[in-house]
């Protein structure tokens, strides 16, 4: 560019020229310079090129001068990239201390050092060398709405790797006062408030997430599902699970994840009637075999009216095994033994599950049949640890799934 704008101007001074030596060449000028006992006689031509080559010889001289320098400072700029090369090919591979060292020592020789310290930083904390680490961004904080951001930005992205989820939010929340719908921000600060089980926080930062297009559809959908769970999971009392249930969105309160978890909180509490309406009109409105085991519960009152509505299903999904484990405990709350022992018999004939075999571990060892209970108390560990039941002795050998041993 330099040497392009120096061509330009030679030419133009060079049409100058041809312009102007019809001129000269008429009348040459006459210029006198006296000082003190020195007279001076020239045409005006002469002291211009005079002028010319003096600046010329005085810039010569100047970058003679300069030389020295400016060849210096090309040996430490090249020095500096070799470093800055160096370092972040150590950063890649993983060699955490001569990455650092390589990059700290191109930072110290460059005045574009905020990248080469961000850099530094990130070796540092890879040795979990926090006070280091803090230094590097500190240097790396110059001046400048921009920067600032990236530092701040990339001190949260520590926080969170080191897990420091605490130190983070605060952090975060001014990143995101800053710049609303910044992706990763935004991902961070959703990940610090789900890791930290601030799901109200949570909850209100999903239509800026939404609007920000940071999650798809699917993943939204699973992101409120599981605010939605984990709200009706923390609650300790029936009026507080009432009320995290009450201020959940319509739409999720048909979705069944939730609802079984609603009914497995209100079960825990010795509160399944507030599920019971709830999980039927669900199963009305779909079937669905996970809910059958809720509605099952046997802590729950109504017991015989459930009873009765589960033998109603039983018409419709004769082979559903959740349904006839569901029917065995129902019929276990209503001292039906003999009832209870066939439902939960034909549920592992038809599917066999570690809470089906507890079930009749447990019908069983109240009837006395203490060897036959153990081994069913055996098979429902095998199976929690994702082993095949063995077959059970004598009248239950049927139960033992075809391909057992």
């Amino acid at each position: 560019m330099k040497r392009s704008a120096l061509l330009l101007i030679i030419l133009a001074l060079l049409l100058a020229a041809a312009a102007l030596a019809p001129v000269f060449k008429s009348d040459p000028g006459l210029v006198q310079i006296h000082f003190l006992d020195w007279t001076l006689e020239t045409s005006v031509l002469v002291l211009v090129l005079a002028f010319v080559c003096a600046w010329l010889l005085a810039s010569w001289l100047v970058r003679l001068w300069r030389l020295p320098a400016e060849t210096a400072r090309r040996v430490q700029e090249r020095r500096s990239i070799s470093q800055l090369e160096k370092g972040l090919l150590a950063l890649t591979e993983g060699d955490w201390r001569a990455a650092e060292k390589a990059l700290e020592k191109s930072a110290g020789t460059s005045k574009q050092s905020t990248a080469r310290y961000l850099a530094a930083a990130q070796a540092a904390d890879g040795q979990q060398a926090g006070e280091r680490r803090e230094h590097y961004l500190e240097q790396a904080d110059t001046g400048g709405k921009r920067k600032h951001f990236l530092v701040e930005l990339t001190r949260a992205r520590m926080l969170m790797a080191n897990g420091a989820r605490a130190e983070a939010l605060p952090v975060l929340k001014a990143l995101h006062a800053r710049r609303r719908k910044h992706p990763q921000v935004l991902e961070l600060l959703t990940r610090c408030h789900r890791e930290l089980n601030q799901w109200d926080e949570l909850q209100a930062l999903l239509p800026v997430l939404k609007k920000a297009q940071v999650l798809d559809e699917n993943e939204l959908e699973d992101l409120q599902i599981q605010i939605a769970v984990s709200k009706l999971r923390v609650a300790e009392q029936p009026e507080a699970l009432q009320s995290a249930w009450g201020g959940l969105p319509k739409p999720m309160k048909r979705d069944p994840a939730v609802l079984a978890i609603f009914a497995e909180q209100a079960g825990s509490m010795k509160r399944a009637d507030l599920a019971e309406p709830l999980l039927r009109a669900s199963l009305k409105r779909e079937w669905n075999p996970d809910l059958v085991l809720r509605y099952g519960d046997p802590g729950a009152g109504n017991i015989s009216q459930r009873l009765k509505q589960c033998e109603k299903w039983l018409q419709q999904h004769p082979e559903d095994a959740n349904l006839h484990l569901a029917l065995g405990r129902l019929c276990v709350g209503e001292s039906l033994w003999g009832k209870a022992r066939q439902h939960l018999i034909k549920s592992l004939e038809l599917q066999p599950s570690s809470v089906g075999y507890e079930n009749l571990g447990q019908l069983l060892e109240r009837q006395g049949d203490l060897e036959l209970a153990m081994d069913c108390f055996r098979n429902a560990l095998r199976m929690n640890q994702g082993k095949a039941p063995l077959p059970l002795p004598g009248d239950q050998a049927r139960l033992a799934p075809p391909d057992a041993p």
